[in-house]
């Protein structure tokens, strides 16, 4: 597709009546999820979204595709499509003005954006008293002064004045290290309008979005969007949302809109990371937590704004500040009791960051066994190394041996080494399971340079367009059937036959060998979970044994299965939910 033609116009009749309905994952990326909104849109002409998913730049444009889906959906009001498109497109002019730092962090924020865009090392290690040019001055004076008072000469005091300026510069750097950045909550940018601002700063400009994209005229005088209004009336009519954030406090992802543990904020901290009226409308509908004095609780599932759970998944560290929550610590009283030590249950405040620390790419999300309906997948990927930047730029599997393997790098550098070493400490999960049968063929890879997208906070508006119309490829490829739906259902019918099998085989050999005969014994007296009625144990007996005899199913089995199944293998096991809540599979 090219990328200098006319980017569509699209009219509220072309979403009136979706066909079909699906699901849609969108990874993270920063300036690099301008990519998402014209899939989004191509996709919503034919298909009506019921579950959307996202991390970081990706939770912004599931945001923005529920808003619209709550318009046409539960309002009856496809046009909210159209006000996504309007508000999307004039993203590129405005997307520099979205990164507010806070004012002690602007000329820190200018410099950083200089380096970016290649300037020379000279130029750079030049540039650098303008970070803080008044500390950078004073120094420098402080030491050519104090050479001049030794009564050194010219070289002595213009040597004072280097070694002064450097010195001035690298407490300035320690201060911002230890002091200013931890109470920014390690992020120069709140999100909200910032003193010298151009337009509207992120947060307030999604706020403004999500709200007209899902009430149209009306949006100024409604309350925010929330995870209750996505529920709609009826089952049929139900939206659901995640997103991925990242828990710094206790090392781990969660998926909103549920934390699953019991929390609380201040209303005075997150005042200066969301606008007014979505704090006043939140703190109207949460009381004070018990032992949590001068906090508020966290907003429930049905009432958390839809922008509040945004925020906390697009928090890029350094960036943006992360967005503070209270906890009661019942962990670690727990370790102290166990230890012999005084138990004290403590209020902590941990901090919500990036979804993409952990998760950046969750295409775990709305996934099943045997799958109803398609669960699309967009990815943000690496240009490979000689490619030119002219060539075709998305990548759908289309056989089922395309994207069995992960494209390899070369680590020359230092920081390639580290760059290295954190993806695959975060994304080894999510890499290895989008190489999977029956996952790969649903994952649009959209190929970008170093200069599109990620971090390039000031990309022309014409390189941001390009991408657009490479997001307008993936719709327009999905919606015309670049998934074959029959087809993938059929390798991930391979798929559940195979883990069944395996399944199937070790839980009979397990039940057979004493566990069945154990359980049967230890069922009546357990010493835990004794809500659970004899008649409940029983039947909980009889029903694990069904499931022993399920071997028989697989009997006899595939002759040379193992060459004749989809590769590569996985395997079907229990694994920690993120949302501290059953979800029943789709």
């Amino acid at each position: 597709m090219r990328t200098d033609e006319k980017l569509p116009v699209y009219t509220a009749a072309m979403f009136a009546s979706p066909t079909d309905e699906c699901d849609i994952v969108m990874k993270g990326g920063v300036t690099s999820g301008i990519v998402y909104p014209y899939a989004i849109l191509e996709l919503a002409r034919r298909y009506r979204f019921r579950s959307v998913g996202g991390t970081s730049a990706g939770a912004i444009a599931a945001s923005l595709a529920v808003a619209a889906e709550y318009a046409r959906t539960v309002r009856g009001d496809p046009a909210g499509f159209v006000r996504l498109q309007r508000y999307c497109d004039e993203l590129p002019e405005h997307m520099p003005g979205l990164f507010q730092p806070e004012p002690r962090y602007r000329r820190l924020l200018a410099y950083l954006l200089r380096a970016q865009s290649g300037r020379s090392a000279w130029r750079l290690v030049a540039g650098l008293p303008s970070i803080a040019p008044v500390q950078a001055a004073v120094g420098a004076i402080a030491g050519a002064v104090t050479m001049w008072a030794l009564r050194a000469g010219l070289a002595g005091i213009l040597l004072g004045g280097i070694v002064g300026l450097v010195i001035a510069l690298i407490a300035h750097a320690l201060r911002l290290v230890r002091t200013d950045l931890p109470e920014s909550d390690f992020g120069l940018c709140p999100g909200t309008d910032q003193p010298g601002g151009r337009g509207p700063a992120l947060t307030t400009w999604l706020h403004a979005a999500i709200q007209e994209i899902a009430f149209g005229e009306d949006w100024q005088s409604s309350p925010p969007l929330t995870f209750g209004h996505l529920l709609g009336s009826s089952t049929d009519r139900q939206i659901d949302l995640r997103v991925i954030t990242t828990n710094l406090g206790m090392g781990r992802p969660h998926t909103l809109p549920t934390l699953g543990i019991l929390a609380a904020y201040s209303d005075p901290e997150w005042r200066r990371l969301f606008p007014g009226d979505v704090c006043d409308w939140i703190a109207a509908r949460v009381t004070e937590p018990a032992h949590m004095p001068g906090l508020s609780s966290f907003p429930s599932s049905n009432d958390l704004p839809v922008l509040v759970a945004a925020r906390m998944s697009l928090a890029f560290p350094l960036l943006f500040a992360a967005v503070p929550v209270h906890v009661r610590d019942f962990a670690n009283a727990e370790l102290q009791r166990a230890t012999g030590a005084t138990p004290a249950i403590q209020n902590r405040r941990i901090l919500f960051a990036d979804g993409g620390i952990r998760s950046n790419f969750p295409i775990h999300l709305f996934d099943a066994l045997l799958p109803e309906r398609p669960t699309f997948a967009l990815s943000l990927d690496d240009l490979p190394p000689g490619m030119a930047t002219g060539n075709q730029r998305v990548f759908i599997p289309a056989t089922a041996r395309h994207g069995f393997g992960l494209p390899a790098r070369e680590t020359g550098s230092l920081g390639g080494l580290f760059g290295s070493i954190v993806r695959a400490a975060k994304d080894w999960q999510d890499q290895l399971l989008s190489t999977m049968p029956g996952q790969r063929e649903r994952i649009a890879h959209v190929l970008l340079s170093a200069n599109e997208g990620g971090l390039n906070l000031t990309m022309p508006p014409e390189r941001a367009r390009a991408l657009m119309h490479r997001g307008l490829e993936v719709g327009r490829r999905f919606a015309n059937n670049a998934l074959d739906f029959d087809e993938h259902r059929w390798r991930r019918s391979l798929v559940a036959y195979d883990q069944l099998a395996r399944m199937s085989d070790t839980v009979h050999q397990t039940w057979t060998d004493g566990f069945g005969s154990w359980l049967l014994r230890y069922l009546t007296h357990p010493k835990s979970y004794r809500r659970l009625t004899e008649d409940d144990r029983y039947h909980m007996h009889d029903s694990l044994g069904a499931v022993a005899d399920l071997d028989g199913a697989f009997e006899p089995g595939i002759i040379d299965a193992d060459r004749k199944l989809p590769l590569p293998v996985g395997i079907l096991r229990v694994t920690a939910i993120l949302s501290g809540r059953r979800r029943p599979a789709h």
